[in-house]
């Protein structure tokens, strides 16, 4: 490993032993420890400084942030869920509820974070001397996808206040159950919360702009071209299916 590598505050003289890329270096002797991180994210004053404090935390508080935002998401699947607001959330068998919803949304959460990510990563791979994936591209997207946390535990709490009226089906077979959802559709409620989402969406694509671009050493033009297509294709999914 060689002292340039971006990982803050690794000096291969004082902390010969230390792996540049894990969370225990400090060239003062101090420990990295996790408790320390938002406080490097805080005193980061450049891009490149926060791609760097990424790479010396290494993948557990990125695996931590997706596991959160699963966790919200399932949340979110449950509250919207025209069953749960039909029988007023705490019915029988609620808590399985629950768990079958979080698994979902874990789930779902981490193929969008592979989808999403990874593809802007290949796409901006074009535009970079190495055209290999640098997998640094999942560490910053799982901490950006906490921006989300709030967004969907929001929508939820909004999902709570709709009436149990509009989630009844007024009948029996499939034409019924789909009345139910574009009625909880056309809900402010939902659209309320499909708005944040998208915005969070739109928040995310502005903010990894710079980030891939430090990443990848292209120029902010290049790195738009990667992340503006994607990220607008990704609002437009949200939208139509919150």
């Amino acid at each position: 490993m060689s002292a340039d590598d971006g990982s803050p505050g690794y000096d291969p003289v004082t902390d010969p032993g230390s792996d540049p890329h894990g969370a225990d270096v400090g060239s003062d002797g101090t420990e990295l420890s996790y408790r320390t991180l938002p406080k490097r994210f805080r005193e980061a004053e450049t891009i490149g400084e926060l791609v760097a404090t990424v790479r010396a935390y290494g993948w557990l508080p990125p695996f931590v942030a997706v596991a959160l935002c699963g966790l919200a998401a399932g949340l979110f699947q449950f509250l919207t869920g025209p069953y749960t607001i039909a029988n007023g959330y705490f019915f029988r068998g609620w808590p399985a509820a629950v768990l079958i919803n979080v698994f979902f949304g874990v789930f779902l959460t981490g193929f969008f974070w592979f989808l999403y990510f990874g593809v802007i990563g290949a796409l901006t791979g074009f535009f970079a001397e190495d055209r290999a994936m640098d997998t640094d591209v999942f560490k910053i997207g799982g901490y950006l996808l906490l921006l989300f946390a709030p967004s969907l535990l929001a929508g939820g709490l909004l999902a709570t206040t709709i009436p149990a009226s509009v989630a009844t089906p007024q009948g029996q077979g499939p034409e019924a159950s789909i009345a139910v959802q574009r009625a909880l559709s056309a809900t402010i409620q939902l659209q309320v919360a499909g708005a944040l989402l998208a915005a969070t969406w739109v928040a995310v694509g502005f903010l990894l702009i710079p980030l891939v671009a430090q990443l990848y050493g292209v120029t902010r033009k290049q790195s738009v071209v990667a992340v503006l297509p994607v990220t607008l294709l990704t609002v437009v999914t949200t939208v139509l299916v919150v």
